[in-house]
């Protein structure tokens, strides 16, 4: 974060650092990885020089830092990584503007498709017999949607802890690390065409949640 107060810095950090969708992508880059501006921009099919000027605004709000140089061809290649996890709390986003935000949306969801899409070519998605894929519509009310939005940021902190207490694991055993990759979607789907229908209130009608759909024999 910038070294500023908390308000002022919310907006830095909104109005530079994730300002720009492919600033997003970098960031998710370098939080799994140090990257240079060269490999990035073949990563992401962009010119070298656009990454390069993304490269360094977030550098300039510190939301990442050099952390090797190394000589490549005459030249200087400068890697980075990111300086901790770029998350946003809900005051955060909801003091964004509206504008920016599917930019951001995109770049996320791009790089979760990416990471399905990665794991399935190389056949490391049903590599492991408990690994977890479900879809389950629901019809919520305001509360069960809220009940919902809870329990996500609470799995995500429990997510952020289990690696901390894994990490530490694996310093002490040497064991190898497994590469593993956590997607979490929550999102109210378009209604459909006959939602609201029936008695002209334009509220759904209670309907009988739909059962879970869910990969074969996948444990929660």
């Amino acid at each position: 974060m910038p070294k500023t107060t908390q308000k002022d810095g919310v907006e830095q950090i909104v109005a530079k650092a994730f300002a720009h969708p492919l600033r997003v992508q970098i960031l998710i880059i370098l939080n799994e990885r140090v990257a240079s501006p060269n490999l990035l921009s073949q990563e992401l099919d962009q010119s070298l020089n656009l990454v390069a000027y993304h490269v360094r605004v977030l550098e300039k709000y510190d939301c990442i830092e050099l952390v090797d140089t190394k000589q490549r061809r005459g030249a200087t290649e400068h890697f980075y990584r990111a300086t901790r996890r770029q998350f946003l709390s809900d005051s955060e986003w909801a003091r964004m503007p509206e504008a920016l935000r599917p930019g951001l949306s995109g770049a996320m969801l791009k790089a979760v498709f990416d990471d399905v899409e990665e794991a399935v070519s190389k056949g490391t998605f049903d590599e492991l017999e408990d690994r977890h894929l479900s879809r389950t519509p629901m019809v919520v009310d305001r509360r069960g949607w809220d009940d919902v939005t809870s329990l996500l940021s609470d799995t995500l902190d429990r997510v952020l802890a289990i690696q901390a207490e894994a990490s530490e694991r694996l310093s002490a055993s040497g064991e190898q690390g497994m590469l593993a990759k956590v997607e979490m979607l929550h999102f109210k789907s378009p209604e459909s065409p006959a939602a609201g229908a029936g008695d002209g209130s334009g509220e759904a009608a209670a309907l009988p949640a739909p059962p879970a759909d869910t990969g074969p024999a996948t444990p929660e």
